[in-house]
């Protein structure tokens, strides 16, 4: 696999997702990057976020090579200490999915 260089594309709004939940990644992605290429833009994503005191849902990154990945969390701060979901609840969705914007 070759190791391709990935870049944040900005926001388009702000809001209160911290990806602080697992994250899951597809069989595409799981297939199609190396370690070191997840690993960075994992990083990469946390740094972004804490930086930023939280971020939107939707983070998007593009490749040198024009590969885009969206980076999509289910439960923003407010939802997880709001009272709509039960504690199972926030603890089943509290989760970010990574997946290339083809498989979106």
């Amino acid at each position: 696999m070759e190791h391709r260089e990935w870049t944040r594309k900005p926001q388009e709004q702000g809001g209160d997702y911290f990806f602080n939940g697992r994250g899951i990644k597809t069989r595409e992605i799981a297939e199609n990057l190396t370690q070191a290429e997840l690993a960075e833009i994992i990083v990469d994503l946390h740094n972004f976020v804490e930086a930023n005191n939280g971020i939107d849902y939707l983070v998007v990154y593009e490749s040198n090579q024009g590969d885009k990945i969206f980076i999509i969390d289910q439960l923003s701060k407010s939802m997880l200490e709001g009272d709509g979901y039960t504690e199972d609840q926030k603890k089943e969705y509290n989760y970010y999915t990574v997946m290339f914007n083809y498989e979106y």
